[in-house]
């Protein structure tokens, strides 16, 4: 019962007795630093290789405060997994003295707080841009009654002269850049308000930027290719929260004072599937590659201390998956990323094209597709589904999937199940993510909908799509050639 509460609640015990030296791990503790119980012998050097670098002093001086002291002793830090993915520990420690008060060991416990962390992180988030739209949407009021005036009698000045001054003309475009700005503000300060109505991406977009283009202008040209994506069932807010910090991340990619040397790219238009698509490409450093697996995980951020929280990406994920939509991205570092939000339409739009013409092959290449997934019959079947328009590759397990990879094998889309023997999608991802993390990102989960807690954290922690079995053909397939065309050179 002791191990099955302590895996419960996340909580790895460790004892170290001074008389033998003797040092003591739970294999709670174990599965805290990722690692099989039992892996590596205990010590605290092990400890030590696994914690944050940023956090090694921390614990360094908990751990002599804890030998030093009798009193009991608590320290908070991150550990860092081998596939990479960070975790928040609680620890605390306290002396084990004997009747005369002489010390026989220590014995300590550390708790997973990752999640606990995490869900107060976005509460207070939540709870600060309830206030900044409660602030912005009383400053759009203030703004529109004296903007008014003004525009109403720029209008009348006009209205009575044909040949407006350039005086006028460029103070109504003024007054018309501050309409937009307010139009934004008000827009985007209904955060707490889920409220979807049918939404123009384009008109949530201009707004986005016209609340951006301070960031932008003094880092790059704006490049704008705006098409005719159908209506979106969502949050006007919400969405536009998310394209303001995409727009944002791109800026701040690109070093100040050579604008004309960079661009900035926003593309708009209805993908092959009929869903909405918004891309935004930067000319900025790109993305490390060993960080690229881990742009959407919560508190993982590459801005030095104090400059940012980690969570910018998470929520804008969490907020298109909400949706029912996806959000993928593309990196070279030096050269720039693109990030892709597809998003499905209003349920009152029509499909910009029917399935028949989704599939002419002389407008869209042959993807290579790996399909990993223990029952044969569906995997065969599959295999017939994606073959009328891809390189179709089938194995039974994530073992052999694995192997393939480790031998070079890459491909444009994986459709992985979820829960297999011996290896599962989660473990396959969480090795990909590793060994090769632009293959992790292409994959799109299938599950029979029998979800253990770790699996739903896993889900809701990736950015990857997940249908359950039995799953709609059309958007299958039409998640498949947004995975192929996402690779497309």
């Amino acid at each position: 019962m002791l191990a099955e509460t302590q895996a419960l609640v996340h909580v790895g015990i460790w004892e170290w007795t001074l008389v033998d030296d003797k040092l003591y791990w739970s294999d709670e503790l174990f599965q805290i630093l990722g690692l099989a119980p039992g892996a590596v012998p205990p010590s605290f050097e092990q400890l030590l290789a696994h914690v944050h670098p940023d956090d090694l002093t921390t614990v360094k001086s908990y751990l002599s405060r804890a030998r030093r002291d009798r009193a009991p002793t608590t320290a908070e830090y991150r550990v860092v997994r081998p596939g990479g993915e960070i975790r928040t520990v609680q620890a605390r420690v306290r002396t084990i003295v004997d009747a005369a008060g002489t010390p026989l060991g220590l014995i300590g416990a550390d708790q997973d707080i990752t999640e606990t962390k995490e869900l107060a992180a976005r509460l207070v988030f939540s709870d600060r841009m309830v206030a900044v739209g409660t602030l912005a949407g009383g400053v759009a009021h203030e703004i529109n009654t004296p903007l008014a005036t003004i525009s109403t009698h720029l209008q009348l000045r006009a209205d009575s002269d044909d040949d407006a001054d350039d005086g006028t003309r460029a103070a109504r475009e003024a007054v018309e850049r501050i309409r937009t700005i307010v139009r934004g503000l008000s827009a985007f300060s209904r955060a707490d308000d889920d409220v979807r109505t049918a939404i123009d991406l384009n008109r949530v977009l201009e707004l986005a930027l016209a609340m951006t283009s301070h960031e932008i202008r003094h880092r790059a040209r704006l490049v704008k290719q705006l098409g005719a994506p159908p209506p979106v069932h969502a949050n006007e807010a919400r969405l536009g929260h998310v394209l303001i910090n995409l727009l944002v991340n791109a800026a701040e990619a690109i070093p100040e004072g050579n604008a004309d040397a960079h661009t900035i790219q926003v593309t708009t238009r209805a993908d092959a599937a009929g869903w909405a698509s918004f891309e935004i490409r930067d000319s900025g450093a790109g993305i490390a590659r060993p960080h690229q697996a881990r742009i959407f995980d919560p508190f993982f951020t590459t801005k030095p201390t104090g400059q940012g929280t980690g969570l910018g990406l998470s929520i804008c994920h969490g907020i298109v998956r909400s949706l029912g939509g996806d959000i993928t991205f593309r990196s070279d570092p030096g050269a720039g990323s693109t990030f892709i939000i597809s998003l499905p339409p209003s349920a009152d739009a029509p499909r910009t094209r029917k399935r028949s013409e989704e599939h002419q092959p002389v407008t869209r290449r042959r993807g290579s597709v790996l399909i990993v997934d223990d029952e044969v019959l569906f995997a065969t079947s599959l295999r017939r589904v994606l073959g009328g328009d891809h390189d179709v590759t089938v194995v039974h397990n994530g073992r052999d999937a694995l192997e393939r990879f480790r031998a070079g094998a890459r491909y444009d889309a994986i459709v992985c199940d979820l829960m297999m023997p011996e290896m599962t999608g989660a473990e396959l991802h969480e090795t990909l993510s590793a060994l090769a993390p632009d293959q992790a990102n292409q994959m799109i989960f299938l599950t029979g909908g029998a979800f253990s807690p770790a699996s739903q954290r896993f889900l809701e922690r990736i950015t990857n799509l997940c249908f359950e079995k039995p799953c709609d053909v059309d958007e299958l397939l039409s998640a498949v050639r947004r995975r192929v065309d996402a690779r497309t050179p």
